[in-house]
């Protein structure tokens, strides 16, 4: 599956030059890695976020997120 370059780009810009992130193709779409650990991706034009355990019910309530299926 591919991922949308338009998405892409906006996670690029934000997350901007910082030392620390890089990128990375993975599973179908492309994954930011923070200190080499999964931060974030995109995933055809689906943005993936890592969360604590204690920010998911928050964000959970956010309208258009959910829990990504177990594959």
């Amino acid at each position: 599956m591919a991922f949308s370059e338009k998405l892409a780009a906006r996670v690029r810009q934000l997350l901007g030059q910082r030392r620390l992130v890089s990128k990375k193709q993975m599973f179908g779409g492309l994954a930011f890695l923070l200190r080499g650990n999964l931060c974030c991706g995109v995933h055809g034009d689906e943005l993936i976020i890592r969360l604590p355990p204690e920010e998911t019910d928050a964000a959970l309530a956010e309208k258009g997120a959910r829990v990504a299926p177990a594959r």
